[in-house]
């Protein structure tokens, strides 16, 4: 690659970088909420608290209690979190844990298990196979857990999912309220003792309208490599002049 084409990809590589976020809410729901100043907050709906286990998810923030929703019908009812004056913004990031809990069934039992935002389908179909069926799928999730208690309940395994990686979780959006639905579905759904899921560490992000990007570090050293570059070049015209 030439000198010019690296100072170019470089300086390219900036304007393109994720612009710098800045919490909107989060709630670990053992009593830490936190909100963007000004922002009200509804919710979130139909949860009710539940008491993590002792164990190696602990460390991953799957901790004290949880939100638990265990609603039946298809779909069930949704665990819902409104937020409202929103300060200007161009973006959304949604990140928590997700406990698919109990006699989860898969493909096999539909059970399945989504996030919408203002009505529209951000990640979905998100399934597993803690008690029957042979799917498992967390539209970009990650799983850390499988074949676990999370809950104390020793009859029944559960899966413990970060869906920080769901790439569909970051979103585009400006509008100065936003509904979050977290929501199960599926005509094979039980809810009640028999299955349900639950939700810890919730992080929001937004990306404040004007905010300068942040490189990432990728992007520092083709940077620093290009201007070296382009200094190194500079010094040998003059070289030359002289």
């Amino acid at each position: 690659m030439s000198r010019s084409k690296t100072v170019a990809v470089a300086l390219a590589c900036i304007a393109a970088s994720p612009a710098s976020a800045a919490l909107l809410y989060s709630n670990n729901f053992d009593g830490a909420v936190s909100v963007a100043p000004g922002v009200g907050v509804a919710g979130p709906t139909t949860s009710t608290l539940e008491a993590a286990a002792v164990g190696a998810w602990n460390a991953n923030g799957w901790v004290g209690q949880y939100a638990d929703n265990r609603t039946q019908g298809n779909p069930a009812t949704a665990t819902v979190l409104t937020l409202t004056n929103i300060p200007a913004h161009t973006q959304v990031s949604v990140a928590f844990l997700l406990g698919l809990l109990e006699s989860w069934d898969s493909l096999q039992g539909n059970d399945f298990f989504r996030v919408q935002a203002d009505g529209v389908d951000l990640v979905s179909g998100i399934t597993t196979n803690n008690a029957s069926g042979s799917t498992e799928f967390y539209a970009g999730g990650t799983r850390l857990f499988k074949g676990v208690q999370l809950n104390g309940n020793t009859f029944f395994s559960d899966t413990l999912v970060d869906m920080s990686t769901a790439a569909g979780l970051t979103f585009a959006h400006s509008a100065p309220t936003l509904t979050l639905s977290f929501q199960t579905y599926g005509v094979g759904w039980q809810g009640g003792s028999d299955e349900g899921w639950g939700m810890d560490n919730l992080v929001i992000n937004f990306t404040p309208s004007g905010v300068a990007g942040v490189p990432e570090p990728a992007s520092w050293a083709m940077m620093i490599g290009g201007f070296g570059l382009a200094g190194m070049a500079m010094r040998r015209r003059r070289v030359a002049f002289a």
